[in-house]
């Protein structure tokens, strides 16, 4: 019984997930209401609520599952100590993911969701880590090349019209990657342990 359970719920989270993500393509953030994404996933309005306690959270599982994809396809790059490899595959992946991340990092989301954001994909890379950290050194630098990281994507996306991917990669690469990266004192093992 508890494996038909398991599997019900798996169904029902990525439905909501999947719901969030296409309505993300369709209309503003604020606009979005539990309603419609329990609507659009299939499932009853008090459903959605025994997955998440409002939007927000959804959000954030979103915005997590989103930050484990990126970092399975980067951390190999990273490893190579491939930056530029890591800012193109970056900025092609938001590219095929480009509403929702529109909505989660540009502004759309609001302040608290990127704050939630920033917090889920710091410890997201936390968890990635290969090595602990040997200081608040570590901490810091992976604070601030994910916020710098972040910022630079919110500024791209709302002027996606005139930046390509390339520029897009060449500026992070230049301007956090290889700054981070020159410091010296993460371990090199990969965003979340992070030879940047």
């Amino acid at each position: 019984m508890s494996i038909v359970l398991d599997a019900r719920v798996v169904r029902t989270r990525d439905a909501l997930r999947q719901a969030m993500i296409d309505l993300a393509a369709e209309c503003p953030l604020d606009a979005i209401t539990v309603r419609a994404i329990a609507a659009r996933a299939g499932v009853g309005y008090a459903t959605f609520f025994r997955h998440y306690t409002d939007k927000e959270a959804l959000l954030a599982d979103v915005a997590d599952l989103f930050t484990q994809a990126f970092l399975a396809q980067v951390q190999p790059l990273l490893r190579e100590k491939d930056r530029r490899g890591a800012a193109r595959a970056l900025c092609a992946f938001v590219e095929d993911h480009l509403p929702i991340h529109q909505a989660l990092i540009a502004g759309g989301a609001g302040e608290t969701v990127r704050a939630g954001m920033l917090r889920q994909t710091l410890e997201t890379l936390g968890r990635a880590r290969t090595a602990a950290p040997q200081g608040p050194m570590d901490d810091l630098l992976l604070f601030h090349l994910t916020s710098s990281i972040l910022n630079l994507l919110a500024w791209w996306l709302r002027n996606h019209d005139q930046v390509d991917a390339e520029t897009m990669a060449e500026i992070i690469e230049r301007a956090v990657l290889t700054p981070v990266g020159a410091l010296g004192h993460l371990p090199p093992s990969g965003l979340g342990g992070c030879s940047a």
